[in-house]
């Protein structure tokens, strides 16, 4: 489970982290001060970090060491990649401010980016998207390099490759989820977000945003009652120790593409051939992590059924047709009418 640690240990990390310094970019000031990318095309020594909030276990971790793997072979130990997991440099809001401020390099985003780049709420809101075939599609089509150009236009920040999270469910301690009256006043643990928030509102849910790493305490302790956890992590934070009912895999309440972001004034650092290797060494930990969390999902929802957690059929269409006008309401909001009809044509 991801912790936070304590505001003095962040603010030393990052006071490293911020220490880093790209020692081609000295070259190039000798030279004349001019752009280091038009200096040279060749790999400039680089300490890249990588901060994420999940735990280890987490397949983040697997995405982000297979990129620190490839990206060191690529440039020959020239640009080297320090992975920092489980929240050790913050929450995600966090990590987001400190990718855009430097001492943090690469991070994904998720529900809190929304408050930078309000185009992330659309990829928050349940049932839109259908599962992890759903998401590869997404993510190979046009419609992944539109959401990167707005969230780069609202936030500042260059998408480099996109994560999976898997697929989400609802867990819940003392009442099974079938028909969207079974949410009636509800109170679920959900991500910081108000696209999440206004469609768990719209089934009579009542949201409680509350951060990861307090999720099996909140639910053990009935601060909640319940939560919308990919399959991982209900196995790896052991909440099916907690939980009577989870609603079956067949149905995926969230199953949101993650963007790997940096900020544009990095990526704007890099030359042409570290951009390269960069990029390439993201696309391979990209398909890498998707395949690890596909991996790690089934063997979850195996471990899980085996707890004895009671699994529930949801009656999706019912759902869907609860909260398609929260989609397209969001779509309006958001400007966003093409992207949502791109994501519904590809299911």
């Amino acid at each position: 489970m991801a912790r936070r640690v304590s505001h003095i240990t962040r603010i030393t990390v990052l006071a490293a982290a911020a220490a880093i310094v790209f020692t081609g970019c000295s070259r190039v000031e000798a030279a004349g001060g001019s752009d280091p990318t038009e200096a040279t095309d060749e790999i400039r020594p680089h300490t890249i970090v990588f901060a994420h909030i999940t735990a280890e276990t987490f397949p983040y971790q697997a995405g982000a060491l297979k990129f620190k793997e490839v990206l060191e072979e690529l440039s020959d130990g020239a640009m080297t990649v320090n992975v920092y997991p489980g929240g050790q440099l913050g929450n995600e809001r966090d990590i987001n401010e400190s990718i855009l401020e430097g001492s943090v390099h690469v991070g994904v985003g998720a529900g809190a980016l929304a408050t930078q780049a309000g185009i992330m709420n659309l990829l928050e809101l349940p049932f839109m998207i259908s599962g992890q075939e759903h998401l590869a599609r997404i993510i190979e089509s046009p419609i992944a390099d539109q959401l990167a150009d707005r969230i780069k236009e609202q936030g500042g920040y260059e998408v480099v490759g996109w994560f999976s999270t898997g697929d989400s469910a609802i867990q819940t301690t003392d009442r099974a989820i079938t028909v969207p009256a079974d949410m009636q006043g509800l109170k679920l643990r959900a991500i910081e977000n108000p696209a999440l928030a206004d469609a768990l509102s719209s089934l009579g849910a009542n949201p409680t945003p509350m951060p990861y790493g307090e999720v099996y305490t909140g639910v053990q302790t009935g601060v909640v009652e319940g939560a919308t956890l990919d399959w991982g992590s209900v196995n790896s934070m052991h909440l099916y120790e907690i939980i009577k009912y989870t609603t079956g895999p067949e149905a995926a309440f969230l199953a949101e593409p993650r963007p790997v972001i940096v900020s544009v004034e990095f990526w704007d650092s890099l030359n042409d051939a570290e951009k390269d290797i960069f990029s390439t060494a993201m696309a391979e930990a990209a398909e890498f992590e998707r395949a690890t969390f596909l991996e790690v999902q089934t063997e979850a929802i195996e471990a899980i059924r085996d707890s004895g957690v009671t699994f529930t059929e949801l009656d999706q269409a019912a759902f869907q047709e609860v909260l398609e006008p929260v989609w397209q309401k969001w779509a309006t909001d958001l400007d966003a009418q093409e992207i949502l009809d791109g994501i519904l044509a590809l299911r």
